[in-house]
């Protein structure tokens, strides 16, 4: 008989353990364990990961620079398997740069059955998303970014779908301070056969300012602020946070992130970082109640810059 699964359940499931919201919603999960120990907000950051999020916050400098790196987070790893992957990086020319990147979302394994019931294996729910970005500094102070993107859905053998999206996104640069904003998801939607899902579209903006405090130690400050306009799962989302450096080698992070009840969940975040020869090693955990689907989440980044 035809192996089958139940797919209401399998994409109610899904959504549930990638915070609530609309089909490929891992792609407003963070993919900067940086960023995300800060309360996930680090849309105004430069970071190898630029072109998931913000591809015009890798121009402010007006120097060439390089930057790769991979991370990966774990979804609650004491009950589960689901692993996101992701894997970017940007080549900065003066007024121009390049970005692409890769993310690979795998769930933990669902059981299925025939038409009658029966239990004939296992299928573990997947997706990615290729990126490929653009920036360019307009004048010393402002900057533009534009992704492209290609997104592919796997619920099981029979049930897929692709899609394409876009990001734009503007950066003001003065000093300590940044402001950013733009819109990420913009594109065609994922269609299973069953119904069709419209992405988790989103209106962004960041604020950071960095405070020296002597030569040793810095303090940076981060704010975000989101509204998500998807159908049926629209509403603010948002963090704060902060970034306590000694000697720029190593940092400690906290921060919190906010989610109206439509949108995903709320929790506080914490972590590490140090830095030593253009080569950054960063660590975020995330802290929520038993029912939060966000709960012990762990997030690593390894990333060179040169």
């Amino acid at each position: 008989m035809k192996k089958r699964y139940l797919f209401t359940f399998i994409l109610s499931t899904f959504f549930v353990v990638v915070s609530y919201s609309q089909s490929v919603s891992f792609l407003n999960t963070p993919s900067d364990a940086r960023a995300a120990a800060m309360g996930n907000a680090g849309y105004i950051l430069t970071s190898p990961f630029a072109v998931q999020h913000n591809s015009a916050s890798v121009m402010p400098e007006n120097e060439s620079s390089t930057a790769v790196g991979a991370s990966m987070l774990l979804w609650q790893p004491q009950v589960t398997d689901a692993t996101l992957f992701n894997v970017s990086g940007y080549h900065r020319l003066n007024k121009f740069a390049l970005l692409a990147g890769f993310r690979s979302n795998k769930m933990g394994e669902f059981t299925a059955t025939d038409d009658n019931g029966n239990i004939v294996g296992t299928y573990a729910p997947s997706e990615y998303a290729l990126d490929l970005g653009a920036g360019y500094r307009l004048s010393s102070n402002i900057s533009f970014g534009v992704s492209l993107r290609y997104l592919s859905s796997k619920m099981d053998q029979d049930t897929k779908s692709s899609a394409f999206s876009s990001d734009i996104s503007m950066l003001y640069d003065r000093g300590n301070l940044r402001l950013g904003l733009g819109a990420s998801n913009l594109g065609s939607k994922i269609d299973y056969g069953n119904d069709s899902y419209q992405l988790p579209a989103r209106i962004k903006s960041g604020i950071a300012y960095h405070f020296s405090l002597n030569e040793d130690h810095s303090l940076l400050t981060v704010a975000d602020l989101f509204y998500q306009f998807t159908p049926n799962y629209s509403g603010i989302a948002s963090g704060l946070g902060a970034e306590y450096n000694y000697k720029s080698v190593f940092a400690l992070r906290t921060g919190y992130h906010y989610e109206s009840k439509d949108v995903g969940a709320s929790y506080t975040t914490i972590g590490l970082g140090t830095k030593f020869s253009g080569l950054s090693l960063d660590l975020a955990y995330l802290i929520a109640p038993d029912t939060n689907p966000m709960r012990q989440t762990l997030l690593f980044s390894l990333k060179w810059e040169k």
